[in-house]
């Protein structure tokens, strides 16, 4: 019995408790109305003061294939050939230099562009770094409903501005100039092999002649050798013919100019023979070598190769940058959306607390 008496006089103090609860608040209801309103003020206020956020991007894809085989044209010794993963790779490497960033930062002024008041700037490194801090390069998400197998995900380069003209024009300005410079420095490559590779063709050239005369001379020096025995023996035509036609003679006489191999002494060809051998030697300077045609035939089709960069891309534009209209923050409707909840929380709770002090004041005075 006592129990039951005991949880009716706690639920009448909770219930008494509630109502001195509500009417404190509603005693208070301005107070509260004007701390959650002057909160959420100055929270219209601070966003209104924050500059907006502009995100903006372009999108590549892979070299075209013409672009490969036009870098790959012409084939030089022990080459190895280009292929659309190292192009593409070099384009990346090149955009995503902070190097050429800035290069392309200070060549198309985009100081003057981000600072239209020309106010002063002190640390010139610091406001480029704040300004390029945000480039980002992501690849993006395959598109639904697309052959996994057989599509390429463009690749991202993002930036993160106050003005959202000036960062979509950067980023179009770095993927045009890092296109443009890549592609000139696959061709400057191209040309220098190309003229290395004359170099060794003219250098292997000479040494050929140069060896080829070198045998020339020594052919001349021997057959002048040979000529003078032959004319000490009285020897002017020679006999080969009575050998190779006797039928009695097992002796036959093997003549292979080619590898000397059997050679017979000179001076046995005779006096006329070897004097018209001297004599054509002599006059035959330039004799045909067939490794020395080959080696000129690619160096006539070597010089006619014009390296042009017309027609070649290391990259293909996927979509290009372009100014956003939506801010991607600050988010104003959020923050003041917090800042109202947050008042009117906190005002509550400083109604509790100053209620509470009260009761401390009235007891005390008591």
């Amino acid at each position: 019995m006592q129990q039951n008496i005991s949880e009716q006089n706690y639920y009448q103090e909770d219930e008494i408790d509630l109502k001195q609860l509500f009417r404190t608040l509603a005693d208070r209801k301005w107070f509260i109305f004007g701390f959650t309103g002057l909160i959420t003020a100055l929270a219209i206020a601070y966003a209104l003061s924050i500059p907006p956020t502009y995100k903006a991007s372009i999108s590549f894809l892979s070299p075209s294939q013409s672009s490969v085989l036009q870098l790959n044209k012409i084939k030089l010794t022990s080459e190895t050939s280009e292929t659309s993963e190292t192009i593409y790779r070099k384009f990346l490497n090149k955009v995503m230099s902070s190097q050429f960033q800035r290069k392309i930062f200070d060549e198309n002024d985009y100081l003057s562009k981000l600072n239209p008041e020309n106010k002063p700037i002190k640390n010139l490194e610091n406001f480029f770094a704040g300004f390029s801090k945000s480039i980002n390069l992501e690849t993006n998400k395959a598109q639904k409903n697309v052959e996994k197998l057989n599509y390429e995900r463009p690749i991202n380069i993002s930036l993160e501005g106050n003005d959202a003209h000036v960062i979509s024009n950067f980023l179009n300005d770095l993927a045009n100039t890092a296109d443009t410079e890549t592609v000139n420095e696959f061709s400057n490559i191209i040309q220098q092999k190309i003229d290395i590779r004359l170099e060794e063709i003219s250098r292997q050239i000479s040494l050929l002649k140069q060896h080829e005369d070198k045998n020339r001379k020594n052919k001349i020096q021997e057959l002048s050798y040979a000529l003078e025995m032959a004319t000490e023996l009285g020897i002017k035509g020679n006999n080969f013919s009575g050998l190779s036609n006797s039928s009695s003679s097992s002796t036959s006489l093997k003549i292979d100019l080619s590898n000397g191999e059997s050679l017979p002494k000179w001076y046995l060809f005779g006096e006329n023979a070897l004097r018209k051998e001297i004599t054509i030697l002599k006059q035959n300077t330039h004799q045909f070598i067939p490794k020395i045609a080959t080696l000129e035939i690619e160096e006539i089709r070597l010089k006619a190769f014009t390296v042009s960069s017309i027609g070649i891309n290391t990259m293909q534009i996927n979509q290009y940058a372009y100014a956003p209209e939506t801010p991607i923050k600050p988010k104003k409707k959020l923050i003041v959306a917090v800042a109202f909840i947050a008042g009117f929380i906190l005002s509550i709770f400083l109604v509790f607390i100053m209620n509470a002090f009260r009761k401390e004041e009235n007891i005390t005075t008591a």
